[in-house]
């Protein structure tokens, strides 16, 4: 006879139930990332109740409102800059930062550099979401392809890993949904070290087929990823600028002990 009981899933105690469901689309890259991420702190030796996560604006901001940890949620643009601040005053803490590009772009990227003044113990996983929204007001900076300086010119995108590297991080990766298995076992990797690791996820938001009066299906955006991705480690990080390859190229780019 089967057991009528509901058995509760084993990662279910990472999550805040009382939040769910959440407002993800199927197949949203940021659930597929929170999901290798809580895989990984599953797989790892590391206690919970010493892990904080800081997420700041938008859908990813509200990483925050569905974990069973010890979170903050910034909503004043430097969520990079509170992870760094986490860090060094409570040393015993792994502080985990759950970014978008509107979190890097909203300050110019200036919280993201200044980490490099603290050497914090943080792990940056950044959702690319290649998402910027139109207004009366002009280009809100939501996306690495443009962004509006103050007098009104689209600048350059950021090439994250390069700018990770400048930064001084000891681990630098990308990956997409697709290579969640890959994006689990770096989040292993970077919860395991001391030092600022940065994983990029490069997940544009399901809402680019807004224009055909849907939300793209989560079997076709897998599909997508995996045509259009190639692994490559060897590549100098110079030449990771997505703009300018017909192949998302992931890979662990740096990996410093």
């Amino acid at each position: 006879m089967v057991d009528a009981q509901i058995q509760n899933h084993p990662v279910d105690c990472f999550f805040n139930e009382e939040a769910m469901p959440s407002v993800w689309c199927p197949g949203c890259g940021i659930g597929i990332a929170v999901g290798a991420f809580i895989q990984a702190l599953k797989g790892s030796t590391l206690d919970p109740e010493m892990i904080c996560v800081v997420s700041g604006f938008g859908c990813t901001g509200r990483i925050a409102d569905y974990l069973n940890l010890r979170t903050h949620a910034v909503e004043d643009g430097y969520v990079f800059r509170r992870g760094a601040q986490l860090s060094d005053e409570n040393p015993g803490l792994k502080v985990v930062v759950c970014s978008n590009n509107a979190d890097l772009l909203m300050s110019g990227a200036e919280d993201f550099i200044e980490i490099r003044r603290h050497s914090p113990q943080l792990t940056v996983i950044h959702l690319n979401n290649l998402f910027f929204i139109v207004t009366e007001k002009g280009v809100i900076p939501t996306t690495p392809l443009v962004r509006m300086t103050d007098i009104d010119f689209a600048e350059l995108p950021y090439n994250i890993p390069l700018m990770a590297k400048a930064c001084g991080a000891s681990l630098i990766a990308r990956w997409t949904p697709f290579h969640a298995g890959w994006l689990r076992y770096s989040i292993m990797d970077a919860l395991s070290r001391q030092g600022l690791s940065v994983i990029e996820v490069v997940s544009p938001c399901l809402l680019y087929h807004a224009n055909e009066r849907r939300i793209g299906d989560a079997v076709e955006r897998m599909k997508f990823y995996n045509d259009h991705s190639i692994m490559d480690t060897n590549i100098p990080m110079e030449y990771l600028d997505i703009r300018y390859y017909r192949k998302i190229i992931v890979g662990k780019f740096l990996d410093r002990v």
